[in-house]
């Protein structure tokens, strides 16, 4: 190396391209989470719902039925919570909250789902393992072409841990 030379590390720009590659994967995602709701929801998949999934940060989404019972996740789902798809199908996400999770946040979810309110807020989950980890949650109500309630859609975001 030459005195007074300034060099330009490989190293400098792998942040760059690892942070474009993140992104990327991001994208794809998001577009496949977008497919498979387009195939469920069918003529119920809007364009306020489609920006609403692209727009949201999200590490997870949950479908559920009127009733609650998990219709369909995305791949982030098990990641998340090392719960897989197929476990998941049928349950109520209660199956997720543990001895601290907050049951005055459990009942204001309940109460918003009643009235086909959002919801967004924190709670704490617990993974396969026993885990405990906070979940950001946004809980938005999904309708049909007639207007009627038909599921709700959640999106999940893990938050670090303070």
């Amino acid at each position: 190396m030459e005195k007074g030379k300034k060099y330009i590390s490989p190293l400098l720009s792998f942040d760059i391209h690892l942070q474009n590659y993140q992104n990327m994967v991001r994208e794809f995602q998001k577009k496949n989470d977008l497919t498979h709701l387009k195939a469920i929801l069918k003529d119920s998949l809007t364009t306020s719902l489609t920006e609403q999934v692209f727009n949201e940060d999200y590490d997870a989404l949950v479908l559920t039925k009127v009733n609650q019972s998990i219709l369909w996740v995305s791949d982030g789902f098990k990641d998340m919570t090392g719960y897989s798809k197929t476990f998941a199908l049928g349950k109520r996400p209660k199956f997720l909250q543990g001895p601290d999770t907050s049951s005055a946040t459990r009942k204001q979810i309940r109460e918003g789902l009643a009235n086909a309110h959002t919801f967004s807020g924190a709670l704490t989950n617990y993974r396969k393992n026993g885990e405990s980890y906070l979940c950001d949650i946004k809980i938005i109500p999904v309708y049909n072409a007639k207007n009627k309630l038909i599921n709700f859609l959640a999106f999940e975001r893990e938050l670090p841990e303070d």
